[in-house]
């Protein structure tokens, strides 16, 4: 595996002590995490793609199919 230097400063880097130790995770798993995140959003923009399956919102999900019944009644051409 890669090894990467970036630097930071002092009140990011307690932000991102903070987050990871929330997480139960290593600072540098953290990043690596974040950084996939972030590398995988860029390589998305201008498509789509990138929001599929994106919103989790339960007022977001398809619709029931509706009963034939509910169809108007159409007209015959003949």
């Amino acid at each position: 595996m890669a090894q990467m230097t970036i630097y930071i400063d002092g009140a990011t880097q307690k932000a991102v002590e903070a987050a990871a130790a929330r997480e139960a995770v290593s600072i540098s798993r953290w990043a690596r995490e974040r950084l996939k995140e972030a590398a995988a959003r860029e390589h998305g923009k201008g498509s789509l793609d990138v929001f599929y399956g994106c919103i989790e919102d339960e007022s977001f999900r398809a619709p029931a199919d509706l009963p034939v019944s509910n169809d108007a009644r159409r007209e015959s051409f003949d």
